[in-house]
């Protein structure tokens, strides 16, 4: 088997990924991806997550969002992720897999809600582009 060489680009990304603050701070304190800190400061700017809150989390992959969002929520609260891709689970949140703009992802999406009001809806998807 050949190992896969990376592009000079790729090289380069790769370095600044690993040397960014962020990456770093969420490797150290254990968060699922420095998107973590990106959802911690806007909170803590406006406070779009309470206590006993419902919370939504669409594109939700590795989970840094959905992880901040369940301690913010707390045990009467409720965070619903879901995505394309798999995501080791995490205490308090409900995963689902699939793309929600299929009916069937979409119906057991509603489903998890249980006819809640959802308080909050959280999303850093992005188009695959490559």
């Amino acid at each position: 088997m050949t190992k896969k060489k990376h592009s000079a680009s790729s090289k380069r990304w790769l370095q600044e990924h690993f040397d960014d603050h962020y990456v770093q701070r969420a490797q150290k304190q254990g968060k699922r991806s420095r998107a973590f800190f990106k959802l911690e400061e806007i909170q803590q700017k406006d406070k779009l997550i309470r206590p006993g809150s419902t919370v939504v989390d669409l594109g939700a992959a590795p989970g840094g969002w959905s992880q901040l969002a369940s301690e913010l929520v707390g045990d009467h609260g409720k965070v619903i992720a879901c995505d394309i891709l798999p995501m080791d689970s995490i205490v308090g949140v409900d995963f689902l897999q699939g793309d929600f703009r299929d009916d069937a992802v979409l119906d057991a999406l509603l489903n998890r809600i249980g006819g809640k009001n959802v308080d909050t809806v959280l999303s850093d998807m992005a188009p695959n582009l490559s």
